[in-house]
């Protein structure tokens, strides 16, 4: 595998990657150089077009060799995956189809929904998880992760072996290398049984009789929430986006204080006050 002299950090992984997966899918031993060679797999960032961008890439296949393509650091490994998925093992051993692809995404960010709510997943499946998705280009993964962080501001909210934040930021750190964004999803407003089943808690619910729903009305509410999404956000240095949930918002307005809100700005608008509140205040924290 041949790539740049001076190639970058990420160009020299994809490289990596690449080695890795020959070994372990087809079991082929391939080394890394910066010396051109007959019959090699060339990765560079030399020739790509601009309108490729920096998600695409040129994949050339000839009976002299391989080369790949790209602007930028994701097209180059994205040009490796399809490699990979091209390659076929016959009676005459491993076989690459001879073509030529020209190829960039029409979605810049394609996300998968990672819910993990109500079981704890393992460190090394995180990441094979991790890798799987980035076989298939997928470039974000949003990761509902409700009390599988260990919150240090609330304790008690985190289940039994859930990550810690040093955990999750190393598992950050681990998806950018494989160009995926971490997004964290904590739960907001509805679906918040995992913070409001705690009797300390069990003040800010909506109705009493269920710890589905925060009541938007209640400052402390936001105070909470604050808290954990701020952990979130430490927990996944580096990102661009949070995720605070707030679907299934079944028993909204239903105590006295945000049925008579509702009454004066309607159902949608108290909805609307939390998403504000959840908003402002997460832009402040640059996400």
């Amino acid at each position: 595998i041949v790539i740049d002299k001076h190639a970058s950090g990420e160009d020299r992984f994809a490289a990596e990657q690449l080695v890795r997966s020959l070994k372990e899918e087809y079991g082929l031993n391939a080394t890394i150089s910066t010396q051109a060679t007959k019959g090699a797999i060339a990765l560079t960032r030399k020739g790509a077009e601009k309108r490729v961008g920096v998600q695409g890439y040129h994949l050339i296949v000839t009976p002299d060799g391989v080369i790949i393509k790209a602007k930028g650091g994701a097209g180059l490994f994205y040009g490796t995956q399809t490699l990979l998925q091209l390659m076929k093992k016959d009676a005459s051993g491993i076989v690459i189809p001879a073509l030529s692809i020209t190829d960039w995404p029409d979605i810049q960010e394609r996300a998968v929904h990672y819910d993990t709510k109500h079981h704890q997943d393992k460190k090394e499946y995180v990441r094979g998880f991790i890798r799987d998705m980035a076989r298939y280009k997928i470039n974000m993964l949003v990761w509902e992760w409700e009390d599988k962080l260990a919150y240090t501001s609330h304790p008690e909210i985190g289940a039994p072996g859930a990550f810690s934040i040093e955990e999750m930021q190393e598992f950050t750190r681990y998806a950018r290398q494989y160009h995926i964004e971490l997004v964290p999803l904590v739960q907001g407003l509805g679906h918040v049984s995992f913070i409001l089943k705690w009797p300390q808690h069990a003040h800010l619910r909506e109705i009493p009789s269920s710890n589905w729903e925060f009541c938007p009305l209640k400052d402390e509410s936001y105070a909470l929430l604050f808290d954990l999404w701020e952990e979130a956000i430490k927990a996944t240095p580096g990102s661009r986006y949070i995720h605070i949930g707030s679907d299934e918002t079944y028993e909204l307005a239903m105590c006295d204080a945000c049925k008579a809100k509702s009454e004066e700005i309607g159902k949608s608008g108290v909805y609307t006050l939390f998403i504000n509140k959840a908003a402002e205040h997460l832009k402040k924290a640059g996400r």
